[in-house]
């Protein structure tokens, strides 16, 4: 067994509970939450020299995070996409259906784009401020505003609320 230097151990501790949180929030799955946080958590002992030294170890294991997940949508919507194509062939009997409601937040939060999911969880789940958002993500604050009000008005519709 590999000893954990004490700085690794406490952020490992702290963060791992928030890293698969911020994953079941964006894919709805804890198991594929968990995958990614152990992923990230795993970039971030291989790398802990350099990442003890930064002034936020905790954000950049938050963007390490962000972008795993980010990289997991595209593949699933890939994958979706052949799902799809092959389910559109003559003969198939598959068909696919939209995402169904059960007021369930997680599946509700998988049917935003993915930059607007990150940004969902990453400002009520880890309640970051627009700019600590805007850091993780790397994109302007306005961008992250944009995307906020995009997601909000997205649930909102399909909630059915009025905006």
């Amino acid at each position: 067994m590999v000893a954990l230097d004490a700085d690794f151990e406490a952020v490992f501790r702290t963060q791992f509970p928030r890293l698969v949180a911020l994953g079941l929030a964006m894919t709805g799955n804890r198991e594929v939450a968990t995958d990614l946080a152990q992923e990230t958590m795993a970039r971030a002992h291989a790398r802990w020299d350099e990442v003890s030294q930064m002034a936020s170890p905790q954000g950049w294991v938050r963007q390490v995070m962000t972008n795993l997940l980010i990289d997991h949508h595209r593949r699933r919507k890939v994958e979706q996409g052949a799902l799809e194509r092959l389910a559109a062939r003559p003969g198939s009997r598959e068909s696919t259906s939209g995402t169904g409601g059960d007021g369930d937040l997680g599946e509700l939060l998988t049917t935003l784009p993915p930059r607007q999911r990150a940004v969902v969880a990453l400002y009520y789940l880890e309640d970051l401020p627009v700019s600590a958002i805007a850091e993780t993500l790397g994109i302007a604050t306005g961008t992250v505003k944009a995307l906020l009000w995009k997601a909000r008005a997205s649930l909102a519709n399909r909630l059915g609320l009025e905006r």
